[in-house]
């Protein structure tokens, strides 16, 4: 295989895995271009330890973005503490997860505040899951859970978010709950 042929595969990777992984990010820290930050270093440590690109370590990626994630924010409070110390105020965070277009703004945050809603290990699951594509199994092991634990908080999350969105399926525009027998 070629030097440009590996380029080109990585280049792919990262184009198709880089979404994913900024809203994962995004869950821990605060910013977007914080995010962005972590979802390079993990991109750079991943490739350092997987430098052949194998798919079957993307776990490992979210694993990397979330353990970096969680660093930068530790860092972020000790750094929040020090300039509340010396009066030196720290900027709020920025965008929201979601960037909706002006159309499905209140659309998306609804959706937004019933997703943050959950509890942070829901969240997590429900974000890797839809938005990041694993499987359970990934799942329980980018995070260290078993599988079950992880179906089951998928599970939990989804009856919470129905129950959140529930009084606002007309304004959704989301076809009436099936019925239960």
């Amino acid at each position: 295989m070629k030097a440009d042929d590996t380029n080109n595969d990585w280049q792919r990777c990262f184009q198709e895995l880089a979404p994913k992984l900024l809203l994962y990010a995004r869950q821990w820290t605060a910013s977007a271009a914080d995010a962005e930050d972590v979802v390079q270093m993990a991109f750079v440590r991943w490739w350092q330890k997987n430098p052949g690109g194998n798919r079957e370590h993307i776990p490992l990626l979210y694993a990397a973005v979330r353990s970096i994630s969680l660093d930068v924010r530790k860092s972020d409070v000790r750094r929040a503490k020090r300039e509340l110390a010396s009066d030196l105020s720290m900027p709020e965070g920025d965008k929201p997860y979601f960037d909706p277009p002006v159309e499905d703004r209140e659309n998306r945050q609804l959706l937004e505040r019933a997703v943050l809603s959950l509890p942070a290990d829901q969240r997590e699951v429900v974000t890797l899951r839809i938005w990041g594509g694993l499987t359970y199994a990934e799942i329980a092991k980018a995070t260290g859970e078993t599988t079950n634990t992880v179906a089951s908080r998928y599970r939990y999350a989804l009856t919470n978010l129905h129950r959140v969105l529930a009084p606002h399926r007309e304004d959704l525009g989301a076809a009436p709950a099936p019925a239960t027998a």
